[in-house]
């Protein structure tokens, strides 16, 4: 064996970082990535794999191929606190969230925390409208055709939406009421989706603390930038018109050439 299969947390962070940049790498540039994955000790020949993708390096952790010498796991291909995930998943208030709203070729994705009660039931997102002025926010940055769905909509300024959870013990709709949660697999969705250069967050607050709990930003900032911006909600005593100025990096993420 060239290398070596007990790595610190922060090792196994770098790794995902360039097995992700590696992904998405011209093939000129993966030589490079490769030589810095040998660096840190990490030799995907050693386990039979030349081309390593995240699927493969999480099912090397799974199987113990691979282990973390500070005691963490990886949870639903995504790197967990195990004290965070310590609620099971068939409590009587668990919640599964909302499927990702993508278009062609996406450019930002947004974040959010977990889907409200009402966006849970109409199964779109942010539809408690006179609590949450996130599609006020967009109408304002975009324009938008009469009759057209929140969803076309979105998706059509090649804009995605998703949430930092997958699933949430939760009663209610306030995230202050969440006792567990599974995260969704951000890494593999922007792997999946290479035209996406930012992933807004909305929320300085909860759904910033769950995304920075989950998400490795080392593994993220190769290609996209990491925004966090004021929640639309109604709640958040912060003037309209400050957020809405704040919000208008999407419109110019959007609209960039990059």
């Amino acid at each position: 064996m060239k290398g070596k299969n007990v790595f610190s947390k922060k090792e196994i962070e770098l790794i995902e970082s360039l097995i992700i940049k590696r992904c998405k790498a011209e093939k000129a540039q993966q030589k490079t990535i490769r030589s810095k994955m040998r660096d840190l000790g990490f030799y995907g020949s050693d386990f039979g794999i030349s081309d390593m993708t995240i699927d493969k390096f999480h099912r090397l952790i799974d199987n113990g191929e691979i282990q973390i010498s500070d005691g963490k796991r990886l949870v639903n291909q995504s790197a967990v606190v195990v004290e965070k995930m310590a609620l099971p998943l068939g409590r009587k208030q668990m919640r599964t969230g909302l499927q990702a709203w993508f278009g062609e070729n996406p450019k930002v994705l947004i974040l959010g925390t977990f889907p409200g009660e009402k966006s849970l039931a109409a199964q779109a997102y942010y539809q408690n409208k006179s609590h949450n002025s996130f599609f006020k926010i967009m109408e304002n940055l975009f324009e938008r055709p009469m009759g057209m769905s929140d969803k076309e909509f979105i998706t059509s300024n090649r804009i995605a939406l998703w949430d930092c959870m997958k699933e949430a013990d939760r009663e209610g709709s306030l995230d202050t009421n969440i006792q567990g949660y599974a995260p969704n697999d951000i890494d593999g969705f922007l792997v999946a989706h290479p035209s996406i250069s930012a992933v807004i967050l909305n929320g300085t607050g909860e759904t910033t603390k769950v995304f920075e709990q989950n998400f490795s930003a080392d593994s993220l900032k190769w290609n996209c930038k990491i925004i966090s911006l004021p929640s639309t909600s109604n709640s958040l005593g912060k003037p309209f018109e400050e957020k809405l100025q704040l919000w208008k990096v999407v419109k110019e993420i959007v609209e960039s050439k990059f």
